[in-house]
């Protein structure tokens, strides 16, 4: 796995800790922010020219932060795995603590929270040991930290702010004045981060503000963590609809993100561009950075599913394999391949019945919509109870009310995260009362049903359209439909079609495929 990339003449057999460090230090700030593969070659050779056990374990760590900014997350884990067993077996219990949340990082960024999790309590538990009072405050910052990253996932802000202030704690007990500001930059990043979460952009710009300010202290400035500020600054002052403000932290963040191979950097910043394009209206601009989101966003996806499909199975077989005695499984062989065999035919057999069930909800999904423009009479029983309901518009006003839904539902303003029923009331020159009653009376559902239903049905169409919806994370999903996080997003979705957002794909993946 090592690679054989070279020191120059002037560079090898030195094993002195002061010219690693020189080297480690210019490769990991300075040379990785201009070129990522010269930074892993270099990266590499230090390893190979390495003595200490120290020494090797910072260029594997090196390898694997690097890789990690490449969106190489397989090989990123690869190389902090190596670097762990050397740290276990030297009791380098302050490297255990880092390896063991840089692992959280990771799996976190799969989204495989709960191997995630895992390697988040065990840095925990492993800062404990640290003996050096500096190291462990510094250990357990970061922990806490990465637990607020994980709140944040789970769309928990307050959580994750309450996580940030005990990471906080940690930090000012920090003496050497260097590194307290650069974990003060980071943690006041993080800080914006959240803020723009709970949607306190004054609070928000503050924290970028004070992450810049602590920076700026720092001897060598992370081209990272600044391309991170400018863009949370440009997301802010977009919010608060200060445009100039926006445009000037945006190009300071694209100029960086330019010079760099981290694909989360690019995915962030280019997404942000192309919503302040589509906000002033400019629509050139907008394709442009859009089409780079995209591009990014994609190949960070695909790695992430290579990741996942060729590592992590291998690493939860290995697993589940170490966890059994080899004689305990020759004895439960027999019994464990009859359930085996009938686990199968019934999970066959009730996988059909989903996947009917899938094909009669997308039949109904496409009925619903053929029939929107189509006039169906009402039926006797209706017309009764119409003519006993007490009316309270004229038929003039309820037919144009119900023509202007027509038009909004062929829209797509439902995806607006701020639409509510005033809002909306708005949109079509009425009020909130007629049209809560038309949509009684002639949708049978109430404001908040509406609206999901066609979020679900909007998002539904696309992955039927476009298969590139088919490999989405869920975030990006109910972003795209209006949803405030995905977990609201996921019961919405289940609650009209009857599957998970996940399951649902599969049938769609396997339906398209059997045409």
């Amino acid at each position: 796995m090592i690679g054989c990339g070279k020191l120059s003449k002037t560079e090898k057999g030195y094993v002195t800790d002061k010219v690693f460090d020189s080297i480690y230090f210019e490769t990991a700030v300075t040379i990785a922010a201009l070129d990522l593969n010269r930074a892993i070659d270099i990266s590499d050779s230090l390893y190979n020219h390495s003595v200490s056990e120290r020494h090797k374990l910072k260029a594997l760590m090196l390898s694997s932060t690097l890789f990690q900014q490449k969106g190489e997350i397989k090989k990123s884990i690869q190389y902090a795995e190596m670097a762990d067993q050397i740290a276990v077996r030297n009791k380098f219990y302050d490297w255990e603590a880092r390896i063991a949340g840089f692992l959280s990082t990771q799996y976190r960024n799969l989204e495989l929270f709960e191997q995630g999790e895992f390697y988040l309590e065990k840095g925990k538990k492993v800062s404990d040991k640290i003996k050096e009072e500096q190291q462990k405050v510094v250990y357990l910052g970061m922990i806490y930290e990465e637990t607020a990253y994980y709140e944040i996932e789970h769309g928990n802000y307050e959580a994750a702010y309450k996580a940030a202030l005990t990471a906080e704690e940690y930090f000012n007990r920090i003496t050497d004045e260097t590194n307290k500001n650069y974990f003060f930059a980071t943690n006041e990043e993080l800080f914006g981060r959240i803020c723009i979460g709970l949607k306190k952009w004054d609070e928000a710009l503050v924290h970028y503000s004070n992450s810049m300010e602590s920076l700026s202290n720092v001897t060598q400035r992370d081209a990272v963590l600044s391309c991170f500020v400018y863009s949370g600054l440009g997301r802010v002052y977009l919010e608060k609809k200060e445009t100039d403000l926006a445009i000037e932290n945006l190009r300071k963040a694209e100029q960086l993100v330019e010079n760099s191979n981290h694909l989360e950097l690019k995915v962030e910043v280019y997404k942000t561009l192309s919503d302040y394009f589509r906000w002033v209206g400019n629509y050139s601009e907008y394709t442009v950075y859009h089409d780079k989101y995209m591009d990014a966003f994609q190949l960070s996806e695909k790695k992430k599913k290579q990741s996942i499909d060729n590592f992590i199975s291998s690493v939860q077989s290995r697993e589940r394999i170490l966890s059994f005695n080899r004689n305990v499984l020759l004895t439960l062989l027999s019994v464990l391949l009859v359930v085996m065999i009938s686990s199968i035919f019934f999970y066959r057999r009730s996988k059909k019945r989903d996947f009917a069930r899938f094909k009669a909800v997308m039949k109904k999904i496409q009925q619903e919509q053929l029939s929107k423009t189509a006039t169906e009479s009402e039926s006797v029983e209706k017309k009764e109870q119409k003519k006993v309901r007490k009316k309270i518009m004229s038929e003039a006003v309820e037919s144009k009310l119900l023509n202007d839904l027509e038009e909004f539902e062929k829209g797509i303003k439902f995806t607006d995260k701020q639409i509510s029923l005033p809002v909306l009331a708005g949109i079509l020159n009425t009020n909130t009362k007629y049209l809560s009653y038309v949509l009684n009376t002639h949708k049978n559902k109430d404001f908040s049903t509406y609206i999901n239903e066609l979020r679900i049905n909007y998002i539904i169409k696309k992955m039927e359209t476009d298969e590139t919806f088919l490999h989405y994370k869920l975030s990006v999903l109910s972003n795209e439909c209006g949803f405030s996080s995905h977990s609201k997003f996921s019961a919405v979705f289940k609650s009209v079609t009857g599957f998970s957002p996940s399951a649902f794909i599969s049938y769609l993946e396997k339906s398209k495929n059997e045409k």
